[in-house]
């Protein structure tokens, strides 16, 4: 009977899911004129709730723009994104041309529109995962790289341990999830692929656990942090794919054209403090410095050492592999420590979020949801302070869960329940 209703479980999630793609493709392809920021004036004029009614008006239209972004660039119609960027890096390697151009002229080459004044801000590492499209009119490499991150999702929740099935169908309602949306033009679903290959591979082979952290690594460097755990439980095999992965694209460099590395630092001294300024830039160190000032950023990372002390059994538990919460805890800091950030750079962090839903305390499972919802009800560009805290709640979400106090631990959702049957036990 439990096979027969799993099974059932199974195909209705990938009916679903399967419905969901096919009306993405169906979006209209045409973009009105339609700007959030004005409206979101207009709003300020209103009274509380209508502002607030208006508010979230806005932040489900530009989600319903993400949505259409999604599906434009699995059609190959797709808006400049980082990986166009990523094209015009490698292109340049091949040709030793310069690898940090301004971009705007060189989108233009690729039959884009844009006037970014600015150089890339990834490292020459990056360019690497777009040789086999950089060549292809942008067309073709926007929609290839789209399926392509589809394909890695689906990747993902199969390393989980999902069947098929239930990889396929979750994928397409991944997508409602607008960080993930945004994704389909970057590297993070990369790197989220990465960190749970990684995990899946250190226990059955420890040395493509490495490597699989060192492709997450080369994407924007902050992944490495995930080497902690080979050096606490001793992998040395693994450490070894992580070093082996990341010396092989620095060869890689140097062969294509020696000069990039020093050229990434030269260019990125002035331009990533352009970045970093950028009011849009959902880094939670960053806006808590411009916000809070130095009291803020000590109050975060003080929220950082909480979450290490309370959770600090799972860093050197005598175990042979790492827990899986120690995997979740180094997957959080990879995120949470970027001084650069944008709302796709939370795509990693979904199995977090997962993680803290999944659990019985009411607490941490509202934090979750909380951090499902926020994306969806307000604008993904344009305010960085929503998702800034979607990665602050989440740091608390850990902690909590992480505290040994009967408060935390007695209030859960079946107390809420089934409060009579609990007693009865």
């Amino acid at each position: 009977m439990k096979s027969l209703n799993r099974k059932y479980s199974e195909n209705i999630i990938l009916g679903i899911g399967i419905v969901i793609l096919f009306f993405l493709l169906l979006l209209p392809e045409s973009r009105d004129p339609w700007e959030a920021d004005i409206q979101s004036q207009e709003c300020v004029l209103l009274s509380p709730l209508p502002a607030l009614s208006c508010k979230l008006y806005i932040g489900l239209r530009v989600n319903y723009d993400v949505m259409q972004g999604a599906s434009l660039a699995l059609k190959g119609k797709a808006e400049p994104s980082d990986i166009a960027q990523d094209i015009v890096g490698f292109r340049a390697l091949v040709n030793q041309q310069d690898p940090y151009p301004i971009l705007g002229p060189e989108y233009r080459k690729l039959g884009l529109e844009g006037e970014l004044g600015i150089a890339s801000t990834h490292p020459p590492t990056a360019f690497l995962f777009l040789a086999p499209l950089a060549f292809l009119p942008w067309s073709w490499a926007s929609a290839l790289w789209a399926w392509f991150m589809l394909a890695l999702i689906v990747l993902t929740f199969r390393y989980y341990g999902l069947s098929w099935k239930l990889a396929i169908g979750l994928t397409p309602i991944a997508l409602l999830w607008p960080p993930v949306a945004t994704s389909l033009g970057q590297l993070t679903v990369i790197w989220l692929f990465a960190l749970v290959a990684g995990y899946y591979y250190e226990k059955r082979q420890n040395f493509w656990s490495g490597v699989m952290i060192g492709l997450a690594a080369i994407t924007k460097f902050f992944p490495g942090i995930l080497v902690l755990s080979f050096l606490l439980k001793r992998k040395w095999l693994a450490l070894l794919g992580f070093l082996a992965t990341f010396w092989a694209s620095i060869i890689a460099l140097l062969i294509l054209h020696p000069g990039s590395i020093l050229r990434y630092i030269e260019v990125n001294q002035i331009n990533s403090k352009d970045v970093i300024l950028h009011p849009n830039n959902l880094s939670l160190l960053i806006n808590s410095y411009r916000f809070g000032g130095w009291v803020a950023v000590a109050m975060v990372l003080i929220l950082f050492l909480s979450i290490i002390w309370t959770n600090r059994k799972f860093l050197y538990a005598p175990l042979l592999f790492s827990s899986s919460r120690l995997w979740i805890l180094l997957s959080y800091f990879s995120v949470a420590l970027l001084p650069i950030a944008w709302p796709y750079s939370l795509t990693p962090l979904l199995p977090v979020v997962i993680m803290l839903i999944s659990q019985k305390k009411l607490s941490v499972l509202t934090i979750g949801f909380s951090c499902l919802i926020i994306p969806i009800i307000f604008p993904s560009f344009g305010t960085a302070i929503p998702f800034a805290a979607v990665i602050l709640l989440i740091g608390l979400g850990l902690l909590i869960d992480g505290l040994p106090f009967k408060i935390f631990t007695a209030v859960s959702l079946q107390d809420f329940i089934r409060p009579s049957q609990i007693e009865n036990e």
